[in-house]
């Protein structure tokens, strides 16, 4: 059975899809970086660019859009006005990517850019995997399907206000794995998923464990073939987009190697990204391409790190949500009693500044609000729930 798990608070919303327990498709939407696909803007048009044959628009968002020419159903000229529906979410340097749509009345007329439709992202979501039981808890859940998918609301199964499915069902643990390189496989080795400035790199690792055809034990053929469903479901979770390198075993012959091609494209059936799977290398590198219909799990929820930003870690509020989340079950073991979050600088300020409406909300449900201690030796992903009598949750 096909259900839907959605719960959220205050700037951000999530949705699960479950078949049979196992979790297929996860959607994440926060306020403060809205998905724009499926938008539609009354645009301008500020210039055409010969090279690229697109015109850039601007449509309101931080960057000019792409509109293409194979996109456009008139030609364009500067200063024109122009109704399009965004296609391709914003990515690092680079603007959404647009299409041409037909205006409906007086549409066209007035001051632009101006969006006319906003984006529904959870509708979309809802309409593509039309799932048998929807599961809702949060206000602002609640909320969110009502204006988005007022079909679906009817329908949905409404949680008590304290309840927290997303944890009760252990997707957030799950959600929390979504963020690691590593990737354990059930048939032993793992994957290693890195997103680079320029493209994502996915690695199979064995471990040693395959041999050479002919020798004992699953040959590398068997084991790129093995691991094909867990990387495509990789991909479509953390919402990888843009260009993805994978580098499986080498194998022996081409037919081969083009058999593990069309097994790795018929793994992405039923993806509502286009997904194109390039020919396997005799190397045993495969490229895919991917659309980017929403932002990836790593840009949305974790920040450049390191030396030259090459590794990441979770962002301020990323760190702030999951300890508002927290809050309720830690007020549940200890009734009555008020709490004291000891966090980061950086999380406390969110805390205390950052996500208002979000904390007003987790204050409504504990009875009382609770308070913010900074402390400078505490890494940003390591934070402590304490009570008047110094009882503790964190992490």
């Amino acid at each position: 059975m096909r259900r839907v798990v959605i719960d959220g608070q205050p700037g951000e919303i999530r949705a699960a899809v479950l078949e049979d327990d196992a979790l297929t498709d996860l959607l994440v939407e926060r306020a403060d970086r809205p998905n724009p696909v499926g938008a539609r803007y009354l645009g301008r048009v500020t210039a055409f660019d010969p090279d690229l044959q697109a015109a850039f628009v601007e449509i309101g968002l931080d960057r000019a859009a792409l509109l293409p020419r194979k996109n456009a159903m008139t030609r364009l000229n500067d200063g024109d006005r122009v109704v399009v529906e965004v296609v391709r979410a914003p990515a690092p340097g680079k603007g959404a990517k647009l299409k041409q749509d037909i205006p409906d009345a007086d549409e066209a007329s007035g001051r632009a850019p101006k969006l006319l439709t906003p984006a529904a992202p959870l509708a979309g979501f809802l309409k593509r995997h039309a799932p048998a039981e929807i599961r809702v808890a949060g206000d602002s859940a609640v909320a969110a399907l009502r204006k988005q998918a007022p079909n679906f609301a009817g329908t949905a199964t409404i949680g008590r206000a304290d309840s927290d499915p997303f944890n009760e069902l252990g997707l957030t643990a799950q959600l929390d794995a979504l963020l690691r390189p590593e990737v354990p496989l059930p048939e032993g080795g793992r994957l290693w998923i890195e997103p680079v400035r320029t493209l994502t790199a996915i690695d199979l690792d064995t471990g040693g464990a395959v041999q050479h055809a002919g020798a004992a034990g699953r040959t590398p053929g068997e084991a790129n073939r093995a691991a094909i469903p867990e990387i495509a479901r990789q991909i479509r979770l953390r919402g990888l987009s843009g260009l993805i390198v994978v580098d499986l075993l080498e194998v022996a012959t081409k037919a081969e190697r083009s058999d593990i091609a069309a097994a790795l494209q018929a793994a992405f059936t039923g993806d509502p990204a286009t997904t194109e799977v390039g020919p396997m290398r005799a190397s045993g590198l495969v490229e895919i391409t991917r659309q980017r219909i929403r932002w990836p799990l790593h840009e949305l929820l974790l920040a450049h790190c390191g030396r030259d930003g090459g590794g990441f870690q979770a962002r301020a509020d990323t760190v702030a949500r999951d300890i508002l989340r927290a809050l309720p079950h830690a007020a549940r073991a200890q009734p009555g009693r008020r709490l004291r979050v000891v966090a980061a600088p950086d999380v406390a300020t969110v805390l205390d500044t950052g996500l208002s409406a979000a904390r007003t909300a987790v204050a409504r449900r504990l009875g009382q609000d609770f308070a913010v201690a900074p402390d400078p030796a505490r890494e940003r992903e390591s934070w402590e729930i304490t009570t008047d009598g110094g009882d503790d949750d964190g992490r």
